[in-house]
């Protein structure tokens, strides 16, 4: 069986769901009363397909100033990144800048998904899709609303960020050693993915 384990960091500003989307798509749980992550917080989660395994380990960091000492640590090693904010809350839209300044220098430009959160809250949208989906196409990135209360799009978040992190290292792989035959690698790579299984 082929194994693939990807780091992905969960970011963004503090109490904007980040724990809450790691949750819901590890464990299939939700805790209204979800407190501060106190540094990072650690979850895990296993796709299977066919003979394929991968297992996407996520670290949610705090989105507190005080740990910006502490958090370029975490991000070194990561495959992929979601970066997150809150739809209720103007100013974690607006910091979204910081965020990807921050994660680059230590990453590279890894895949890399932006998330707008608690789209439950209906009545308290600050944000508008438009301008989520305008500040994602101005940054080269893929962009969904989520809501981890109810599971809206979590789980096709997460799926999505692991197919395309499969896709970039199995595409370095054929090129460093079949560049030729590339194209045709690449397609059968991402043919992988059309169908997932859970556990």
């Amino acid at each position: 069986m082929s194994e693939f384990i990807f780091k992905v960091v969960a970011i963004g500003d503090g109490g904007v769901g980040k724990t809450s989307i790691a949750m819901r798509y590890a464990y299939d749980k939700f805790d209204p009363k979800y407190k501060a992550t106190i540094g990072v917080s650690y979850a895990v989660k296993k796709l299977f397909h066919g003979d394929t395994k991968i297992t996407l380990s996520i670290l949610d960091t705090g989105g507190q100033e005080m740990f910006d000492y502490i958090r370029p640590f975490y991000y070194k090693g990561a495959s992929g990144a979601i970066i997150v904010y809150d739809i209720t809350r103007e100013k974690s839209f607006k910091n979204l800048d910081r965020w990807f300044d921050n994660l680059y220098p230590q990453t590279g430009e890894i895949p890399v998904i932006l998330v707008g959160n608690k789209t439950d809250l209906i009545d308290e949208r600050v944000i508008s899709i438009e301008e989520g989906t305008d500040y994602a196409m101005h940054k080269g990135v893929i962009f969904y609303e989520t809501s981890a209360k109810t599971g809206e799009n979590v789980v096709d978040v997460m799926n999505e960020l692991a197919k395309v992190i499969f896709q970039e290292k199995e595409k370095v792989k054929v090129l460093a050693e079949k560049p030729m035959k590339s194209a045709n690698k690449e397609k059968t790579g991402a043919s992988r993915f059309k169908k997932w299984l859970f556990k």
